[in-house]
């Protein structure tokens, strides 16, 4: 109804419109008029009554916005040294088929002096400022061009199916300074578009030459690779500290949002009006336990053993007994940050490769059956040259010979037969017990990932043939950071440490945003028999098995661990393939340091096959430099009790003074 009174409206104007003779030239400017008059009305409701919702409309089609992940944090040692940080970089590239003079700007690129000396005088700028402009293309070879050249394009999957597109890196990852690079592509790009006398503005792609910036993980002193681990190309933590530490989002922060104009491509330009809509810091810095000075100590050692030997691999684990920090870690062979595809895995071997320790075991099984009360160190055992169990002989260490030993010698003569019979006063379910209380069977939850538990089965499959071998460290798994944590429990007064690889949190200024406090888990065993299982053990290093370890200013305590390995081939353990174990802390009379060193079956002559003579010799270097490195007060004594200079046991009961360990509450 309302259509046909505005339809009649403009019939009565039109019968009174005729300013011409003509009917038709009438009729054709009042519909000019009449359509000029709707397109009036149409452009005044759009501007005047809708204007602000079709400018933004309009505005946000133009509109981008980029997420941009700020630097990664910073991974340093205790002592703030840097591990781990996050680098600027700059990447060049080049799009091939949009330059039309490529002899030409190949010459520029590389920086020709005859040819850029044509522009130098045609300017009246001077040849050596243009060179010095340029310089930070010196790293583009004339390879890398011919390479680009011959490639020509990538191939790039879009929502339109895959499409060629012209750009070829150059030269990743370079260290310079984003103001430098910048000056220089502008100027060599100027250079070109001048001497090839081509206009820029019609070229599909004037940035032929171009550059972007972007953060790369480095690794300034190569040590600690299986620690801090690695980062993939793009930026994600894949293994060690930095896989966790992203994981618990320690050491990212969130990503910066920017927005600005996109050009018809769809590239966003953010332009010196972009926006910020989200600005965070960069990843905060983690503060580990690793002493860097230690770590590399550790490193140079084994690496040298590792290639006297060549053993399968090599662990140490050198940790704080009083907090569970483990102050350095390594496994040979090494991954090289420098030569990553060269390199061995990135494996943390001292957590996630379980194996059988051996006769280190062996103080474990005496402190649980002293803590329980079912002997003293003076207990005596007979040992006689051949004991059966089950349908098993053992056979003792004296050669056939029957003998007597007190509790606290058969760990000084390392004795299967002793063991064997103080781990039946224990019975199968508290030897279980304890070695679970020691950390055995399960993860230390140390801040790694992969971490192997290692291997104890339940005490109710046990065969009393495997409960004999468990005592002397067959039939159990275990890994090297395992030891280390029961060592540290054995002689720092009976407290099991989580060990742990993270100290605080901090920001670029040094200022602790949170500490990470050790964490006491539980008690394993009395201060009492912690104190006498460091007098027995520093009598293995006084006169046992571990004799070779002895220094001239300190006394250490530990105990070595020889085990055949298991060869499937013959279905039975190998005789020339052994695990070599030394187990030990320092210095006795108030420890501060425990150390495990394993060594997997190392390449050497049938008499060398004995941890004495092959993880020995790598606790000792590693000890005496780490006691020359703290500057740690000798605490030997200046005389002897017999001509071999060794103490006995009844000696350094009366004479050696030894802390009391550890106050901590039991759990």
């Amino acid at each position: 109804m309302k259509f046909r009174s505005i339809l009649k409206f403009f019939e009565r104007i039109h019968k009174f419109f005729k300013p011409f003779k003509d009917e038709r030239l009438n009729n054709f400017l009042f519909f000019s008029l009449l359509l000029v008059l709707l397109y009036s009305v149409r452009i005044l409701e759009l501007s005047y009554f809708k204007g602000d919702y079709w400018i933004n409309k309009v505005s946000k089609q133009f509109e981008g916005r980029i997420k941009i992940s700020p630097p990664r944090g910073d991974i340093l040692d205790r002592n703030g040294t840097i591990l781990a940080a996050s680098q600027k970089v700059v990447s060049f590239y080049v799009r091939p088929l949009y330059i039309k003079d490529r002899e030409l700007f190949k010459r520029i690129i590389l920086r020709d002096r005859d040819t850029l000396k044509v522009y130098a005088e045609k300017k009246g700028i001077s040849l050596e400022k243009i060179l010095k402009l340029l310089s930070p293309l010196s790293q583009i070879r004339k390879s890398d061009l011919e390479r680009a050249y011959k490639k020509g394009y990538i191939t790039v999957n879009t929502k339109r199916g895959r499409v060629k597109v012209s750009f070829i890196w150059l030269k990743k990852n370079l260290s310079l300074p984003i103001d430098e690079a910048s000056r220089a592509v502008r100027l060599a790009l100027r250079i070109y578009f001048f001497l090839s006398k081509e206009n820029p503005f019609k070229v599909p792609y004037p940035d032929l030459l171009g550059f972007t910036t972007e953060y790369k993980r480095v690794y300034p002193y190569s040590v600690g690779s299986t620690v801090v681990g690695i980062t993939s190309p793009f930026g994600e933590g894949i293994s060690g500290l930095e896989y966790y530490l992203e994981k618990k989002k320690l050491i990212v922060g969130k990503p910066i949002e920017l927005s600005g104009k996109k050009d018809y491509r769809g590239k966003v330009y953010l332009g010196k009006r972009a926006t910020v809509f989200v600005t965070k810091e960069k990843g905060k810095n983690v503060e580990l336990t690793i002493d860097g000075n230690l770590q590399y100590i550790v490193e140079e050692i084994i690496s040298k053993y590792g290639e006297k030997w060549n053993p399968d691999f090599i662990n140490a684990v050198l940790m704080d007994v009083r907090s569970g920090e483990i102050l350095a870690a390594a496994s040979w062979p090494f991954y090289d940050y420098d030569k990553p595809k060269k390199s061995y895995p990135l494996t943390p071997r001292y957590a996630v490769a379980p194996y059988e320790p051996g006769s280190v075991m062996k103080p474990l099984v005496l402190a649980a059956a002293l803590n329980e009360g079912l002997i003293t160190p003076d207990t005596v055992f007979f040992c006689p040259a051949n004991f059966k169990v089950g349908d098993k002989v053992f056979h003792n260490e004296f050669h056939g010979r029957d003998v007597k030993l007190r509790a606290w010698e058969i760990i000084e003569y390392s004795d299967n037969v002793g063991i064997i019979q103080v781990g039946q006063l224990l019975g199968k379910k508290k030897l279980y017990d304890y070695y679970k209380r020691f950390g055995f069977g399960e993860k230390t939850g140390v801040e790694l990932p992969g971490e192997s538990p290692g291997i104890l089965r339940d005490w109710r499959k046990w065969r009393d043939v495997d409960f004999a071998t468990l005592t002397f460290g067959h039939n159990i798994s275990v890994t090297t950071l395992q030891l280390a944590a029961a060592y540290s429990a054995l002689v720092n007064g009976g407290i099991y440490y989580k060990p742990h690889f993270l100290k605080a949190v901090v920001d670029d200024k040094g200022r602790v945003l949170k500490i990470f406090k050790p964490v006491p888990e539980r008690r394993v065993i009395s201060e009492k028999v912690s104190k006498e299982m460091r007098k027995i053990l520093t009598m293995v290093v006084e006169g046992g098995t571990g004799v070779k370890t002895k220094f001239e200013n300190f006394y250490v305590g530990g105990k070595t661990g020889t085990a055949l390995r298991y060869n499937p081939k013959i279905h039975g353990y190998d005789k020339t393939k052994i695990n070599a174990t030394f187990a030990g802390f320092f210095p006795s009379t108030n420890p501060k340091y425990v150390l495990v060193v394993t060594v997997v079956e190392p390449k050497v002559p049938k008499n060398m096959l004995w941890a004495s003579k092959i993880a020995v010799p790598i606790f000792r270097d590693i000890a005496e430099r780490t006691l020359l490195y703290e500057r740690t007060v000798p605490d030997r004594r200046k005389y002897y009790i017999d001509d071999s200079g060794n103490l006995t046991y009844r000696e350094i009961n009366t004479n050696f003074v030894l802390t009391n360990g550890l106050q901590q509450k039991e759990k």
